[in-house]
């Protein structure tokens, strides 16, 4: 019992740092005026890079850490919730998988 409760967390967290680095492909227009901004992840953006429109201005690549994790919490959240209603829509599947398995 007390491997599930640290093992499921440990599931959730994983899962959702690897949903947060898949979101990183999302690019969003952050461009204001004068200056060109891209940056990558969803919900929030945590690594990007910006350019000055003029002539010979150097390209400056950013990463916030704070976004990152907030990012990983956000999809943690989502994913323990998608698992808590699975658990919730599908109770008799798993009261029926784990009689199967006990010995009598």
């Amino acid at each position: 019992m007390k491997v599930k409760l640290v093992l499921a967390p440990l599931v959730i967290i994983t899962l959702g740092l690897v949903v947060a680095v898949i979101s990183g492909f999302y690019e969003q227009n952050l461009s204001n005026l004068g200056v060109s901004k891209i940056g990558y992840g969803f919900p929030l953006c945590w690594h990007g890079h910006s350019w000055i429109v003029y002539p010979d201005m150097p390209i400056v690549h950013w990463f916030s850490w704070e976004s990152l994790i907030l990012d990983i919490a956000f999809w943690s959240l989502i994913i323990a919730s998608l698992i808590a209603v699975a658990m919730h829509i599908f109770p008799k599947q798993r009261r029926l998988a784990c009689k199967r398995h006990t010995i009598d």
